[in-house]
Formats: C-alpha cells, sequence, structure tokens
C-alpha cells in the first residue's frame, strides 16, 4: 500500500507544482487584460477558481502524507500504551469513515452536475466538483496506510 500511495503523492505533488505556477500566470495574464488592455479573458477567473480548488484538495492530501495536519496531543499523551492503541485506533477510523462518506457523497454531487456547464470554460462542472471527492479518496488511502503502520508499530512493541 506504501508504494500505491507514494505514487499518487507523487502524481499529486506534481500536479501541484503544476497548478500553483499556472493559476498564477492566468490570474496575471487577467490582470493585465483587464487593467492594461481594458478586455478581460471572460474564462481566467473561473479557471484560477478551479485550478484553486484542485491545488487545496490534493495539497490536503498532500499535507496528510508529510504530517502537515494539526495534531491535538493533550489527549493522546494522558493515556498509558495499550489505551493509546485504542484512541489512535478509534482516531483512525473515524477519520476513514468521514473521508469515505465525503467520497461517496463527493462522487455523487460530482456527477450530477454533468449536465450544468461552467459559463467561462464550457466544461461540465463536474470536473470541478471531482476535486473534492478524488482528495478525500486519496486521504482516505493515506490513513489506511497510517492505520496499517500504527497496527504494526504496536504490534511489535507488544
Amino acid at each position: 500500500m506504501k508504494k500505491v500511495n507514494d505514487t499518487i503523492i507523487y502524481i499529486c505533488r506534481l500536479l501541484i507544482m503544476i497548478m500553483i505556477p499556472a493559476m498564477t500566470l492566468v490570474v496575471f495574464a487577467q490582470v493585465v487584460m483587464r487593467y492594461v488592455f481594458l478586455s478581460p479573458f471572460i474564462w481566467a477567473e473561473e479557471l484560477a477558481r478551479y485550478l484553486l480548488l484542485w491545488i487545496s484538495c490534493l495539497g490536503a492530501a498532500y499535507g496528510l502524507r508529510e504530517g502537515a495536519h494539526i495534531a491535538v496531543m493533550f489527549l493522546h499523551n494522558r493515556f498509558g500504551r495499550r489505551s493509546r492503541f485504542g484512541l489512535t485506533l478509534f482516531i483512525h477510523l473515524t477519520v476513514i469513515g468521514f473521508f469515505m462518506v465525503c467520497c461517496v457523497a463527493g462522487f455523487q454531487i460530482a456527477l450530477a452536475q454533468w449536465d450544468q456547464i461552467s459559463p467561462g470554460l464550457q466544461l461540465p462542472m463536474t470536473w470541478a466538483y471531482l476535486s473534492i471527492p478524488v482528495g478525500f479518496t486519496i486521504m482516505t488511502l493515506l490513513t489506511l496506510e497510517l492505520l496499517i503502520a500504527d497496527c504494526k508499530k504496536f504490534g511489535h512493541a507488544s
């Protein structure tokens, strides 16, 4: 599972590294076209918004892998080793459950938007909405990897 997740995170990182400069260029071009040439692109703000959405969702998954999300360790550090494992297991399973609900609901909403066309880019809105279930699916896989690693860690420490 780690190799699959490593590949997914590599792709996420690559996409983020492409999308951030693309969004920056689009916004810069939009500003120049609007204020210098008085002829803005009709699609630029929409593209920048959708790129930001994808960057945020993929970035959340990348941040999860890198341990960049906040964690409250106060409660975790108050428990003994055995109780700590139970708490860790509960947290991972709760997070996985939440992510899976978000994945299913996100895919349903995204697919329901297929007939709605974006005004600027003239693309199905599904492409914008897919960022959320894709991000949550990746985060589910990463959390499963963390769960497996924690189970092995607690199993070896016994």
